[in-house]
């Protein structure tokens, strides 16, 4: 018997996995600056890279260079002011002590963007004067914004920023150093506390704004049509650069609006600005609101306050007036924040003649013509001399020297 032999072959097809592994150890860290649960509640500065579309972006291996400005120092590192880390597979691997952190766990022990109490033009008491500013060194402060802010009421009264370069606004001499409170000052400081608190439990949770507003309304004849309140920014993200992006969080920023107004008119202007001011001469921007908008209970109509006291009113209008000093040129763009209007009171709601069809540079609000849609928020565009004849909260001394009619409108963008 002849012996065979037999010689069975048996291939595996063995892969090692390792892209995923190398990929995993690629991966970018990604700081969202406008996500507050996914940064530390006082985020440090990163002075390595530039913030784009309200995110730091810093590639695996890239060395990111962080600081808590003037004086500040790190909650997880008490005696530092500036830290340096690598981006390693998302994380931050510390310099100082080597070991790997996330974000979250590199706080400063405060806040180096500030909202201050502050002296503000034609700001006069019973209104209060606000400041947003961030501590960039020991010695530099640099304002960022300012606020009338109206105390008794709860609610802005106007707010000003600027694309000058780094959103620095100009104001005049003053010393940023806090002077020694007096009995009045301290009792202004205590009001001010309460107030913030109040308007971080109104706007900090919008599930509790319509809990609110559904209490206010149980007893009357009240349909919202799926109709819900959140907060929105006067001065929105979108208008500052970088990291100044951060000054816009400040409850002192913020007031009650519908929410097809937040998402819809006004969030098309917010970006109409900000392709407008990028780039382009020097604009200030200012925000504000004027009046207080009312629901319909029955026959009659009831202004909507969110506190006892005619407090945190929803107002009626949001409005946005933009300012070219040097060429005297200005228009003011309103947003009535009211989807409820009935078509028969739009021509008492709308209080000049409207401009709207006659400025390019509203490019979102133009498409489709949404800027004549009351449920997204209708928009009317006015010139600065008609428009402070009925909104007393843009003092007609800050527009003085604005051409008269057509002319003086801001319609085209200039560098």
């Amino acid at each position: 018997m002849t012996n065979l032999a037999i010689r069975i072959e048996v291939k595996f097809d063995i892969k090692v996995l390792r892209a995923p592994v190398a990929a995993h150890r690629k991966t970018p860290c990604i700081i969202e600056l406008e996500c507050s649960e996914c940064v530390p509640d006082n985020m440090p500065l990163v002075t390595s890279h530039r913030a784009s579309n309200g995110s730091v972006v810093a590639a695996s291996g890239d060395e990111v260079l962080l600081s808590c400005g003037g004086g500040g120092k790190f909650a997880a590192y008490p005696l530092l002011g500036a830290l340096a880390a690598a981006c390693e597979a998302g994380r931050l691997r510390v310099r100082h002590d080597n070991a790997l952190r996330h974000v979250l766990e590199l706080g400063c022990q405060e806040n180096i963007f500030e909202d201050v109490l502050h002296q503000v033009e034609h700001c006069g008491s019973p209104l209060q004067g606000r400041a947003y500013q961030v501590q960039d060194s020991a010695r530099s402060v640099r304002h960022l914004a300012t606020v009338c802010f109206d105390e008794d009421r709860g609610v802005a009264v106007r707010a000003r920023a600027s694309n000058a370069p780094r959103n620095g606004l100009p104001l005049a001499p003053h010393s940023d150093a806090p002077a020694p409170l007096s009995l009045l000052g301290n009792f202004n400081h205590m009001f001010d506390a309460r107030t913030r608190l109040d308007a971080e439990r109104l706007y900090s949770d919008d599930a509790r704004l319509g809990r609110r507003l559904r209490e206010l309304f149980k007893h009357d004849r009240v349909s919202f049509a799926h109709q819900s309140l959140t907060s929105a920014k006067l001065l929105s993200g979108l208008y500052f650069d970088d990291q100044n992006v951060r000054a816009t969080d400040f409850v002192s920023n913020r007031v009650a609006v519908w929410r097809s107004v937040a998402e819809g008119n006004l969030h098309h202007l917010h970006r109409d600005l900000m392709k407008l001011s990028r780039p382009h001469a020097t604009l200030d921007v200012y925000a504000g609101t004027h009046g207080v908008m009312s629901l319909r209970t029955g026959r009659a109509r009831s202004e909507v306050f969110l506190r006892a006291g005619r407090r945190f009113p929803v107002p009626k209008y949001v409005w946005t007036v933009v300012l070219e000093r040097a060429r005297h040129r200005g228009l003011a763009v309103v947003v009535l924040n009211d989807p409820f209007v009935a078509v028969s009171e739009i021509r008492e709601a709308v209080f000049c003649e409207s401009a709207c069809g006659q400025v390019p540079w509203l490019h979102e609000l133009r498409r489709n013509r949404n800027y004549e849609s009351p449920v997204y928020g209708l928009v009317f565009c006015c010139s600065l001399s008609n428009f402070t004849s009925v909104v007393t909260e843009m003092p007609q001394d800050i527009v003085k020297d604005v051409i008269q009619g057509a002319e003086g409108m801001v319609l085209e963008s200039y560098l």
